[in-house]
C-alpha cells in the first residue's frame, strides 16, 4: 500500500518518519531515552500534541463515515463507542503525562508513566475486543458483519452500493475466515 502513495499510505509513512524524528530529538537531551513521554522536554511535549492531533484526526474520520450517509443507521451506536474508545486512547497518554508531571516527584514518574499507559493500553485492547468480538446482542458491528452470516450484512450493504461483489468465506468449526 506504501507504493501507491494514496492518503492512507502517506499518512503512515507520515507517522513513522515523525516517530523517528522525535525519537532521534528525544536523545539529543537524555542518552537512556528516559524522558520522552514525560514531557519534561520539547520532543516529549511535541510528541503528546502529535498524538492529541492523530486523535482528533481519528474523530474527524469516524464522523465522516458517521455523518456522510455511508453508514447503516443501525450501525451508528457502534461508531460512537469505536470513537470514544478510540479518543480515549490517543488522549490517555498526554493526560497521564501531565498528571503524572504535576503530582508525582522526578523519581517516581517513569514507574507511575510506565504502569499508567500498560493499564490504558490494556484497557483500550480488552474495549477494542469488546466491540468487536462481542456477541450480538452487544455488539452492532457484530450483527451486521460477514461473520454473523445472517441476512443483510455490512458487506452486502457496502458492495451492493458500489456494485461489488459478495465475499466468500470458509468455515473451520466456530471459526470463519473471509475471501474478499
Amino acid at each position: 500500500a506504501a507504493l501507491t502513495g494514496g492518503p492512507a499510505a502517506m499518512l503512515a509513512i507520515g507517522i513513522v518518519v515523525a516517530h523517528a524524528c522525535l525519537a532521534q530529538w528525544g536523545r539529543t537531551y537524555d542518552e537512556d531515552f528516559d524522558c520522552y513521554h514525560s514531557l519534561e522536554n520539547p520532543p516529549g511535549r511535541s510528541l503528546m500534541y502529535f498524538r492529541i492531533g492523530l486523535g482528533l484526526a481519528f474523530l474527524a474520520g469516524v464522523a465522516s463515515i458517521r455523518n456522510g450517509g455511508r453508514c447503516p443507521a443501525s450501525l451508528l451506536p457502534f461508531l460512537t463507542k469505536f470513537a470514544i474508545v478510540g479518543i480515549s486512547w490517543f488522549v490517555s497518554l498526554p493526560f497521564l503525562s501531565t498528571f503524572v508531571a504535576s503530582t508525582l516527584p522526578y523519581h517516581r514518574r517513569h514507574q507511575a508513566i510506565s504502569a499508567g499507559s500498560a493499564f490504558a493500553q490494556s484497557c483500550s485492547i480488552a474495549s477494542l475486543a469488546w466491540l468487536f468480538a462481542a456477541d450480538s446482542d452487544s455488539s452492532a458491528y457484530h450483527r451486521l458483519s460477514k461473520v454473523q452470516g445472517k441476512g443483510d450484512d455490512l458487506t452486502d450493504m457496502t458492495s451492493s452500493r458500489s456494485g461489488g461483489h459478495a465475499a466468500k468465506s470458509w468455515r473451520f468449526g466456530k471459526t470463519k475466515v473471509r475471501l474478499d
